[in-house]
């Protein structure tokens, strides 16, 4: 099995299947679910956890398959990253159904556009009716919308990516956290300051204010970013949240602020090199020798498939990053592709067309998650694809053309 099978045969049974599948957070939609909703925070997360962590809870109360927004968002990704090995029309195809569908469950709000998921959720700090839109699901539409407008020069995927920009400066809450820096809030109705939601959206509005001429999102942009940096602890790590509680750590969230950090300093942003290296350093200890991707520190700690995409995708955008060094860029190139390796052996399950979910203990959960879990996938394959689509035109030019 190779990263271009796997992602084909990933894009293959998503479409047809109708982009739907199920999510670790799906548990509200439940006929338990719906009723256990009434009656507060507590017993919604206690259950939401339960079908997370517990296969028999999940197979007993039976939630419904749907489709996720991010997830499309994400095969939208894949297959704009991976389409030098789809084939001559395939790509844009898929893109212009992904593009149709991610515009179909549009929410116009804050001046912009926002999505949110299928489900209501309960988290430890708020709680979310299905729909509601939200920074994390929005700025993965606009990053991954923006990237779709330039491959296939499709005009509503740009709106859909400036859109998606508008909201996050005027739809959500921010928190100024120092006289340069703020934080945006998860959603319309809370005022979290989650580090990676900072970064993540910092790095979209960069790249939209570069798309759409305006300042003004730069300048937002560079206030979360101030934000992240000066989050960042000695050891070069992160908090998933300035909030009481928010102190843990792993390694996807991780992953995606170093990722962030990486495309703003490309986009012109002065990230330190310092910082950037501290982070560097503390993300490779999520990794083992042989790619193992661990969800959390201890090396006892669970294999995560989730962990393992992410790492693909952040040491790709390292690899390919014109403001790195080239000892740097060369190191994170052969992270990705043993990060990738390790996956393709230890979580690829052969004949089903998906990856496990987890391996903990030795035991491998081969629960299929698409948002989560594939959609992530097909993402990291199509990142080690075009790293190697990269390498091979960097092949084919004669020496002094470069």
């Amino acid at each position: 099995m190779t990263s271009a099978d796997a992602l084909h045969r990933i894009l293959e049974r998503a479409e047809l299947d109708g982009w739907a599948g199920s999510d670790p957070y799906d548990a509200l939609l439940s006929p338990l679910g719906r009723a256990v909703t009434h009656l507060g925070g507590l017993p919604r997360f206690v259950l939401s956890q339960l079908v997370l962590r517990v296969p028999a809870a999940r197979t007993f109360t039976k939630p419904p398959v749907t489709v996720n927004t991010k997830g499309l968002a994400l095969f939208l990704g894949a297959v704009s990253r991976g389409r030098h090995r789809l084939g001559p029309t395939r790509p844009h195809a898929l893109a212009r159904e992904l593009i149709g569908e991610i515009e179909s469950r549009a929410v116009p709000a804050g001046g912009g556009l926002g999505w949110g998921y299928p489900f209501p959720w309960q988290s430890r700090s708020f709680w979310a009716p299905a729909g509601t839109p939200n920074a994390v699901v929005t700025v993965t539409v606009g990053w991954h919308a923006l990237h779709a407008a330039e491959a296939f020069d499709n005009a509503n995927a740009r709106a859909l990516g400036l859109g998606a920009a508008r909201f996050l400066a005027a739809g959500l809450r921010l928190t100024k956290v120092a006289p340069d820096s703020v934080a945006v809030s998860y959603t319309p109705a809370d005022e979290t300051q989650v580090v990676n939601v900072s970064a993540l959206a910092g790095r979209l509005l960069l790249r939209a204010a570069r798309v759409g001429g305006d300042p003004e999102l730069a300048m937002l942009g560079a206030k979360l970013i101030r934000f992240v940096l000066q989050a960042q602890r000695p050891d070069g790590t992160w908090p998933y949240a300035m909030e009481k509680g928010g102190s843990w750590m792993d390694s996807f969230h991780t992953g995606y602020v170093l990722e962030s950090l990486v495309h703003a300093r490309e986009m012109g942003y002065p990230v330190p090199d310092g910082a950037l290296s501290r982070g560097i350093e503390a993300y490779g200890r999520f990794f083992g020798s042989n790619g193992e991707a661990r969800l959390t520190l201890p090396e006892s700690a669970p294999l995560d498939a989730h962990s393992a995409a992410q790492g693909v995708v952040t040491y790709g955008a390292i690899a390919q990053s014109e403001a790195a060094s080239d000892s740097r860029r060369h190191a994170a190139r052969a992270a990705a592709f043993r990060i990738s390796d390790w996956a393709l052996r230890a979580l690829w399950i052969q004949g089903e067309s998906h990856f496990a979910y987890r391996i903990t203990a030795g035991w491998r959960d081969e629960r299929e998650f698409l948002r989560w879990v594939q959609a992530w996938m097909a993402l990291a394959m199509a990142t080690v694809e075009s790293l190697r689509t990269v390498e091979e035109t960097s092949d084919s030019i004669p020496a002094g053309v470069a």
